[in-house]
């Protein structure tokens, strides 16, 4: 199977598609920004931004109150959001 490089990807679809990157998980966020600087325009973050929410469940589901384990969550999410936000270049655009 030939290789095709994002650049060619880009420069056959002008602008008429967007690129949509998934699969992130073990992206750098300099690989990450490698994709945008080709036209990647979305980019699936999930497991990226879930990864520390969900093993903090894991270990502190029935060690904290329900409320504290919330507001645990949420400021977890909020802080790796920020990381990949600041990371592919979209803070502050929104």
């Amino acid at each position: 199977m030939k290789s095709i490089s994002l650049d060619a990807i880009a420069s056959t679809i002008s602008g008429r598609l967007r690129i949509v990157l998934h699969g992130t998980n073990d992206f750098s966020p300099k690989i990450m920004q490698r994709c945008i600087d080709a036209g990647v325009s979305k980019i699936n973050v999930n497991k990226l931004v879930l990864d520390e929410y969900l093993q903090d469940l894991a270990v502190s589901a029935g060690k904290k109150n329900l409320t504290t384990l919330m507001e645990d969550s949420v400021e977890l999410v909020s802080q790796a959001m920020e990381h990949w936000m600041d990371a592919c270049g979209s803070s502050g655009k929104a």
